[in-house]
Order: C-alpha cells, then sequence, then structure tokens
C-alpha cells in the first residue's frame, strides 16, 4: 500500500554532447536523396562546368576546386572511385574540404559534350542545352556551349573560352570577377 502512494522518481538527466549522427550513404541513395549542401545546390546553375577526374594530380585539383568555390561553377565527375559511393565521397570530402563547392556525378554530361580529356571547361550558352536527360547511345552535342580543355587555371580558361565564341563574353566577365574576387 504504501509502495503506490509514494511519487514515482523522474529519469535522471544526462546532457551528452551533441554529435552529428554519420550519414548513411546506402539508405540515401536507396532513398534517391540529392547530396549536398543547399548552397552547393544553389550554384548548380552555374553555366561553367569543370570536368575532371580524381585520377588528375592532386595539385591540378586542389587549385580546380578552389577556383570552383570562388567562381561559382560545378565540378563534374563521370561516375564513382572504385565503382564505391563511399569511396567517391571521400575522395571528394577530402578535396572540398570546408569550401562551398557544387559538385555532381553525370555521365551522360561527358558523352552530351563529348569530354575526352580532363580537365575541360565547358560553359553553357543557352540554359536548355543544358539541361537534357536519357541521353542513351546516342547524345546529340548542344549547339550551346563552348569549350576548352588543358590542365590550366579556370582564368587562362574563361579567356579562351572568350576568345573562342565573343558571344560567351557577358557569361564570362561575372565568372572573372568572382574568381579574382575582393
Amino acid at each position: 500500500d504504501r509502495l503506490g502512494a509514494q511519487p514515482v522518481p523522474a529519469p535522471p538527466r544526462v546532457n551528452l554532447p551533441s554529435t552529428a549522427a554519420p550519414t548513411d550513404i546506402e539508405a540515401l541513395a536507396r532513398a534517391g536523396a540529392r547530396l549536398g549542401s543547399p548552397s552547393a545546390q544553389a550554384t548548380a546553375a552555374s553555366p561553367l562546368r569543370i570536368f575532371i577526374t580524381l585520377e588528375m594530380p592532386r595539385a591540378s585539383l586542389q587549385l580546380l576546386t578552389d577556383q570552383a568555390a570562388r567562381s561559382g561553377a560545378v565540378l563534374v565527375l563521370r561516375g564513382l572511385k572504385a565503382n564505391s559511393m563511399r569511396e567517391t565521397l571521400a575522395a571528394v570530402s577530402s578535396l572540398i574540404g570546408e569550401r562551398q563547392v557544387a559538385w555532381v556525378i553525370d555521365p551522360e554530361a561527358f558523352a552530351r559534350h563529348r569530354i575526352e580529356r580532363a580537365p575541360t571547361f565547358v560553359l553553357s550558352l543557352d540554359d536548355r542545352a543544358d539541361t537534357a536527360t536519357n541521353c542513351g547511345t546516342d547524345c546529340r552535342t548542344p549547339p550551346a556551349f563552348v569549350s576548352v580543355s588543358g590542365d590550366v587555371s579556370l582564368e587562362h580558361a574563361l579567356d579562351a573560352l572568350a576568345r573562342q565564341r565573343p558571344e560567351a563574353r557577358p557569361l564570362v566577365t561575372p565568372l572573372l570577377a568572382r574568381l579574382k574576387g575582393p
């Protein structure tokens, strides 16, 4: 009788430091989640794509990543490193670090723009030309883009793109301004 009259003690309050739960990449892939931060996804609207491979020299990759972060360019990979999303994310994370850089895995873009070497810099002159999906076996090259390949700085590539197609100058100018920054 007396046990029922006793108040129930409150559970102890334990304050644990907040830690982010590890990301379950496989669950995200199964759910079809988009990877990347919101700011990186917003940057994906950039007309400039830098097609790279993780097998490029580390110094070149770091330079291009830094320049992509400053200019708002999007880094494009053909596929997964060693056919593993985990290895790819680890490699890209170590490359990007804390920088805000948009990146995508898009094998169809490699076919669409006939990319044979990395790095290749592609500037879309028409937003609609770069949104084609389901490339299939016969990808047509969008007529509204200009590209240049070579292990060069982004500034040099943008100058070359503007020389190739003078109508690209209005797109190149703000990219160069962001690249040079304050």
